[in-house]
């Protein structure tokens, strides 16, 4: 073997981790509060996949940009309705947080029901279903490979260099991370906050949307799939920072192959009953995170690098400062 197969899966439900943290710290900077929807936006991309397969009998390949702008269009919306909505009535960021709660509820039960009509009208599994065998197949060196490890590993790099040639390299990009550190004077200076709120909303949509839609072509799909990945989401935000896409993608990354690992090798060792407490891996780095370093791994790296680190790194490696 040259990957096993517990390194594939950790990979791709790391990606999925990935784009749903990145989502979540983009809409916490924008919009100044926690997304507790966020991962509910993936349990719509759970079912793009399966209409995908089961209505149309096409590749579920061909859901995901149907994912993505689904996920983008349900933010705008949510965006627009709810969180636009109580900001001109006044409510803060508690009642902010408390809408996104009620959100999340309304939008799992309306993929419960969804599940449950598509079940009893169409006689479709629409429960516990997985899309593996709906994945093309590959060989590498004798090794077979789905599809979706390389995909899905790919999507991230890709979406990661977008947003780092958006936020860097176009006066958009360069206008949203100037609204995110201050606001006021943004607008002050002529930029459009509703216009930054709005694309935000859609490209966080859009990602968590598409996570979502890579989940049942390795792992098992339902309706409450999506919003089962809320917290170990939050981990990796909190393990990258909360203020910093790129520490988002370490994070996030860091969260989903940690997850998957450790279980793996608790089931090894103590038997099949660990993988039921597989949710308490993000749970648990979650408190420790707040509890040894609340800034992430972004507040790490500022204070290392106040408090001398990085020169004492160069001077060690024979390299001065100005080099």
């Amino acid at each position: 073997m040259i990957i096993p197969v517990i390194w594939m899966s950790a990979i791709v439900y790391a990606s999925m981790i990935t784009l749903l943290s990145i989502g979540f710290t983009l809409t916490h900077m924008t919009a100044k509060i926690p997304n507790f929807a966020h991962g509910t936006y993936a349990g719509f991309g759970v079912y793009v996949s399966f209409i995908a397969v089961r209505y149309f009998d096409m590749s579920p390949y061909f859901g995901f940009p149907a994912s993505f702008l689904l996920g983008g269009l349900i933010g705008i919306l949510l965006y627009k309705i709810v969180v636009s909505t109580l900001r001109r009535m006044g409510g803060g960021a508690i009642v902010l947080t408390i809408s996104t709660i009620a959100i999340q509820i309304f939008m799992a039960q309306f993929q419960h029901i969804f599940a449950f009509w598509t079940r009893e009208t169409y006689g479709l599994m629409s429960y516990g279903f997985l899309l593996k065998k709906n994945d093309f197949k590959f060989e590498v060196l004798g090794q077979s490979f789905q599809g979706i490890f390389p995909v899905s590993f790919g999507l991230v790099i890709a979406i990661v260099v977008l947003l780092r040639w958006m936020l860097t390299g176009t006066k958009f990009g360069i206008a949203m991370k100037a609204a995110a550190e201050d606001p006021e004077l943004s607008q002050i200076l002529g930029i459009n906050i509703d216009k930054i709120q709005v694309a935000s909303w859609f490209m966080t949509g859009g990602m968590a949307c598409l996570a979502g839609a890579l989940l049942p072509m390795w792992f098992m799909g339902s309706p409450g799939a999506g919003a089962r990945l809320l917290i170990s989401c939050m981990a990796g935000s909190l393990l990258g920072g909360l203020g910093d896409i790129y520490g988002a993608v370490i994070g996030g990354f860091a969260i989903g192959l940690i997850e998957i690992i450790f279980t793996a090798q608790g089931m090894k060792v103590f038997g099949l009953w660990v993988g039921e407490y597989r949710p308490l891996i993000p749970m648990i780095a979650t408190i420790g995170i707040l509890l040894i370093e609340p800034g992430g791994v972004t507040g790490w790296y500022s204070r290392w690098r106040v408090g001398g680190g990085y020169e004492r790194l160069m001077a060690r490696l024979g390299r001065s400062k100005e080099e």
